[in-house]
């Protein structure tokens, strides 16, 4: 009997936290009025990141003994993790002392009942996101360990703009997914993608025209015909596959993220998903350690960790490594994780991964600002390509910001 109404209590209150997280969604008033735009905003910093991780990485390579690929990567993740969780139970406590605070003022008033209620619906509140963190978790691991064992056959620079395909398949993704074909993904969207790609491809042949140049004359020499030259250039090898199956699973997250953001905070969810890959990160070392001693990975990371135990590595090859680890681990992925939980609640699939495709455009601005890498006259063209697009896209999110505001 009592306790029939207080469960009762609990289900209205959880059943009216879920209408009005909806309704917050869908509406332009109050203080929600400019939240596509500041999501916008938000996940512009995630490409801004996302460009200092090769100067990063390139530093970290330059140690020796170099660390292998999966162990920086389980390093990062675990650094990741530990300060998403941590940050996570600050927060929840945090909610749980003004949740205190509030029922100690009520006094006599709050009956037991009430605060039964309010303390059921704060745990379920504050509980981590296990599904959300698990799916999109899996995606990201995947995606980063199909990545890294495909660069064992593709250049870097390849790679690098094979895995921007993102920018076309999330709207497909997201129109097939979506079950109305292309009727989800705006007019404006599509001429976003169109030129973001465009951009991506032109920025990749930043550097190739004198090498081009050079190719042609030998070809001409050779007497290769132009067919077999074109024939070539577009053969592709098993690491291709790969990268371009990591594209494929770095846009079902992207898809998927847009399904789970506006469910939860962004914190809680960022937390489950570095968790995920921390613990994934962890048993695919530990696997490489004993029944992948066969494989060029698991005996790149058993050397790896040889020469940690005999003393062979020095102050300074930790110091950079553990440097290394923590800023990847804190700005690239602690805080890349959290800001795409945080935009992607206001902004779409599509259009967050157009602004992601941006990372070019800062990775440069870092190449020159660490290495004095300098564009040319590709680089720039491509850079002015993304940079439309993703002004398109911030554009058309203030649009239909005013447009809610006047209805």
């Amino acid at each position: 009997r009592m306790n029939s109404s207080v469960d009762d209590k609990i289900e209205e209150k959880v059943q009216a936290i879920k209408v009005e997280q909806e309704s917050s969604l869908t509406s332009g008033g109050g203080g929600n009025n400019n939240k596509g735009l500041s999501g916008a905003l938000v996940l512009l910093t995630v490409p801004l990141a996302w460009g200092t991780f090769a100067p990063v990485v390139r530093y970290m390579y330059e140690i020796d003994p170099p660390v292998p690929g999966f162990v920086f990567s389980a390093g990062y993740y675990i650094v990741a993790a530990i300060t998403l969780l941590a940050l996570n139970i600050m927060m929840q406590m945090k909610s749980n002392n003004d949740t205190a605070m509030t029922t100690a003022a009520g006094g006599d008033n709050a009956d037991e009942s009430s605060s039964m209620s309010s303390l059921l619906v704060e745990t379920e509140q504050n509980s981590l996101p296990i599904q959300g963190g698990l799916e999109l978790g899996t995606y990201l691991f995947f995606g980063n360990c199909l990545q890294v064992v495909g660069l064992e056959s593709v250049p870097a620079d390849r790679a690098a703009f094979e895995v921007q395909l993102t920018t076309v398949i999330v709207p497909f993704l997201q129109a097939a997914i979506g079950g109305n074909q292309f009727g989800g993904v705006t007019s404006k969207t599509w001429l976003a993608t169109a030129l973001a790609f465009m951009g991506v491809l032109t920025m990749g042949m930043e550097g190739k025209g004198a090498e081009g140049a050079a190719d042609d004359v030998a070809v001409a020499a050779a007497g290769t015909s132009g067919m077999d030259q074109i024939m070539g250039a577009m053969s592709l090898q098993s690491g291709d596959a790969l990268i371009f199956l990591a594209a494929l699973a770095y846009s079902f997250h992207v898809i998927r993220l847009g399904r789970y953001a506006p469910t939860t905070s962004a914190l809680r969810l960022a937390a489950a998903k570095a968790s995920t890959e921390a613990i994934f990160s962890i048993a695919l070392i530990v696997g490489l350690l004993t029944v992948g001693q066969s494989t060029s990975f698991g005996q790149e990371v058993t050397s790896f960790f040889n020469a940690f135990q005999n003393g062979a590595m020095t102050s300074q090859t930790i110091v950079p490594a553990v440097g290394s680890c923590l800023w990847t681990g804190w700005v690239t992925c602690a805080y890349t994780i959290y800001a795409q939980s945080y935009g992607q609640r206001s902004v779409s699939p599509s259009d967050a991964n157009l602004i992601y495709a941006s990372q070019p455009i800062f990775s440069s601005l870092f190449a020159y600002i660490l290495v004095g890498e300098v564009l040319g006259s590709y680089g720039y063209i491509g850079g002015a390509l993304i940079a439309a697009a993703v002004l398109l896209i911030t554009s058309q999110e203030q649009a239909e910001e005013l447009s809610t505001n006047k209805e």
